[in-house]
């Protein structure tokens, strides 16, 4: 094929990642429309969260801001495929998206411990708001820390065309100096993923187990009052009927003989009847349906939370294998054709789904977020219209 310009191959890249921009402006509405519903619901309709809902609107907000940034320039980096000239801006952008895409991660890994906390250790402490401050602190610097060597190795590099005989610039990786960092990089961001999927793993396992375990009991346990609430009934069902043969007795006693007796007798019997009722009746029923209920919101965000970290490892697995391709092939992304790049490009950018599908995961699993999002959603085209 005859050379083209550099201006012409753009072109021709940009026209055939059509596809994947349209799914980038959808990622960043949905992202942005979701995660802004749920800052404004926490902030208007559940101002009094319980502990259980700390993390949610905190993970809300890094979410959109990863969604809105990472969005934003992997648009514009699909349109400068060839022609991204500016290397102090790959640089800096590099830099914020891995900040950005950070936070989030450790976020899930401290929501993680919490709920190890709160439902394997439950006569421990809970995780206290100091704590809670802390742990979000230390998530925010770490990550800082974990973006600083990214403009080591990103860059705007050339980028060639034996195809059509072109030579351009793309932000990628730096192929050339700078080893020592990469290498070193490359090393942590490996262990820190394996470690952290583990930890992940390790967490809600154990959660998953002690759940499992505590439903398990909770059914003995009810089967177990239900069983002394059937032998009680019989037995009243006895006291009943040796009342009613006592009381057949006595009468005849009392056409014979002595009433006062028989007055006596029934008197002590109404009593004994009275205090049994009065013991069965005066259980806290408030109490124990309160804990029911606080049992049950705890395995319900469990799960929710779990599901969180799910998606979390199968939209990030598909970068991660790619980011391992192209350490081992620097020219991967210069020998795939126009009509691959567009599969290869979606699954380098399927991991913003992770900060797009939570608002989706809280509407589906969590029920009292659902109806206050419904409700505030009313007055707000109420209100609009």
């Amino acid at each position: 094929m005859d050379n083209i310009t550099v201006s012409e191959w753009n072109n021709m890249i940009s026209e055939s990642l059509i596809p994947n921009i349209v799914i980038l402006t959808i990622y960043v509405i949905l992202g942005t429309c979701g995660n802004v519903l749920v800052l404004l619901v926490y902030s208007f309709q559940m101002k009094e969260s319980s502990d259980e809902r700390y993390f949610i609107p905190i993970l809300a907000a890094f979410d959109m801001i990863a969604t809105i940034y990472c969005g934003i320039f992997m648009i514009i980096q699909s349109l400068y495929q060839v022609i991204f000239t500016h290397n102090i801006l790959c640089k800096t952008a590099q830099f914020f998206i891995g900040f950005a895409t950070y936070i989030p991660v450790l976020l899930l890994l401290i929501i993680a411990i919490q709920r190890y906390m709160k439902l394997c250790r439950p006569l421990k402490p809970a995780m206290p708001l100091h704590v809670k401050r802390t742990t979000l602190i230390l998530a925010i610097v770490i990550s800082f820390l974990g973006a600083l060597p990214l403009p080591y190795i990103y860059g705007s590099v050339p980028f060639h065309s034996i195809t059509y005989g072109s030579i351009g610039r793309r932000c990628g990786k730096v192929k050339e100096g700078h080893r020592l960092v990469r290498a070193i990089y490359a090393i942590v961001i490996g262990v820190f993923a394996v470690a952290l999927v583990t930890a992940l793993i390790v967490l809600y396992s154990k959660i998953g187990c002690t759940v499992y375990r505590k439903l398990k009991m909770n059914r003995s346990k009810s089967s177990e009052v239900e069983f002394r609430n059937s032998v009680s009934k019989t037995d009243e069902d006895g006291v009943s009927g040796s009342e009613y043969s006592d009381g057949t007795q006595n009468t005849l006693d009392y056409k014979i003989s002595n009433s006062n007796i028989v007055k006596i007798d029934k008197n002590c019997k109404e009593q004994q009847l009275e205090k049994k009722q009065q013991t069965t009746t005066s259980q806290p029923v408030g109490s124990t349906k309160r804990r029911k209920d606080n049992r049950s919101l705890t395995h319900k965000l469990t799960v929710m939370f779990f599901v969180i970290t799910l998606v979390f490892i199968f939209s990030y697995l598909p970068k991660v294998i790619l980011l391992l391709v192209e350490g081992l092939d620097k020219d991967f992304w210069e020998n795939v054709s126009n009509t691959e790049r567009p599969g290869w490009m979606f699954l380098y950018q399927i991991f913003v789904i992770n900060n797009i599908v939570n608002p989706f995961i809280y509407a589906f699993m969590d029920i009292k977020f659902r109806k206050e999002a419904t409700v505030f959603l009313k007055r707000f085209f109420q209100c609009t219209f």
